[in-house]
């Protein structure tokens, strides 16, 4: 990486970072929107773009983990309000509102995919942990995908104890948070 001072060319400067790894991180991949993590105005927005027929295929094939079944049992649940072979385009702002209410309350639903997260992983945390602070001793863990509200999450953390610059007592340092 290069940086140029039009005013000044004694600061200049070249910063060079090299790789510390050949092995990458899986590419993040897109994910439908989980039912849990859905608003009025999303759902409203997925419903206007959808190419489905009826409503019981746009609940099946536009929201993650939503079955035939389960979307069935859901448009059962509201009454007289909607019908399975209603199209999209004819939900009404209060039906949209009653929809997103039955989303985000149930817990029928599977988690969300984790395939639209990019972890770390423990090895390049722990390479890059001995780059930066050149610690003495260095123990990684990566916990298993969770989610919040319909969100994935990973949590990956390292503690080293030693290194560069170490003082007495703890220091936290973040290095990444992606979501």
């Amino acid at each position: 990486m290069r940086y140029s001072n039009r005013f000044d060319a004694k600061k200049d400067m070249a910063i060079r970072y090299d790789r510390r790894s050949e092995q990458m991180p899986p590419p993040a991949r897109e994910v439908k929107h989980h039912p849990s993590s859905v608003n009025n105005l999303l759902v409203q927005q997925l419903l206007e773009r959808s190419k489905c027929k009826t409503i019981l295929k746009f609940l099946s094939t536009d929201l993650s983990s939503v079955t035939p079944a389960l979307a069935k049992r859901i448009i059962d649940e509201l009454d007289d309000d909607l019908d399975e072979s209603m199209s999209p385009a004819d939900v009404n702002d209060k039906q949209i509102t009653r929809i997103v209410q039955l989303l985000r309350g149930s817990d029928q639903f599977k988690s969300p995919d984790g395939s639209c997260l990019s972890p770390l992983g423990e090895y390049n945390l722990n390479l890059g942990i001995r780059k930066v602070i050149e610690p003495e001793v260095v123990a990684t863990a990566r916990d298993r995908p969770g989610a919040y509200e319909g969100h994935p999450f990973i949590v990956e953390a390292a503690v080293s104890l030693g290194g560069k610059g170490a003082k007495e007592g703890i220091t936290v340092v973040r290095f990444a948070n992606r979501i």
